[in-house]
């Protein structure tokens, strides 16, 4: 059970929260959890990335999901566009219950600058950065909840990945919380107590 009532709770408007890290870590299992509390209205966006809230995002994360991309700046392009689609719909969110979205940005550097090695193909970092600021200026989060520790195996948890990971939490130290392992129970505790921590939470 949470330790905070989630019927007595809402997060402060204008909140975005991020759950962040390495596949199959437990990231979309506590986006549900966090969903299936009974908040009071307006209830959060709870959100994936790419996926997204349209059929056009959900159809182009299908795609690269399961179609073989060569290019991997061609799926960062993808998923970045997916981004964009759905800026609206988030910051529209934010001004009312706030937002919780499964993946952000960071996805993008860590899985495709790092992990896909694309300094090494000689594209230039600045503009990949750049397109990513592009989208994202002026949706800063106010925690990043950071998975690292997979409950099973991943093809794609490779060292450069988790390289990136650590580098985007040193730089981002402020709004990083590094999710211990645990259970999914005492993992949406530790989520819902960080949350109040740090003034996310607030009484109905």
């Amino acid at each position: 059970m949470a330790t905070v009532p989630p019927s007595l709770v809402r997060l402060v408007p204008g909140t975005l929260v991020v759950l962040e890290g390495l596949d199959r870590s437990g990231k979309s299992t506590q986006r549900a959890a966090l969903d299936r509390l009974s908040w009071t209205d307006p209830k959060p966006l709870f959100m994936h990335l790419p996926s997204g809230q349209s059929r056009f995002t959900e159809g182009v994360y299908r795609l690269t999901e399961r179609a073989p991309i060569s290019s991997a700046l061609a799926r960062q392009l993808m998923h970045l566009a997916c981004h964009a689609e759905n800026i609206n719909t988030l910051s529209e969110a934010r001004a009312g219950g706030g937002a919780v979205l499964d993946r952000w940005w960071w996805s993008t550097v860590a899985y495709g600058w790092y992990g896909a090695h694309m300094a090494e193909q000689g594209l230039d970092e600045d503009a990949f950065l750049g397109m990513i600021d592009l989208v994202w200026s002026g949706q800063s989060a106010d925690v990043v909840f950071l998975f690292t520790t997979p409950h099973e195996a991943d093809a794609l948890n490779r060292e450069p990945v988790r390289a990136g990971y650590r580098r985007l939490a040193a730089e981002h130290s402020a709004i990083t919380v590094e999710v211990p392992a645990a259970d999914p129970a005492a993992t949406t505790d530790f989520l819902l107590a960080t949350l109040r921590e740090r003034g996310l939470l607030t009484p109905s």
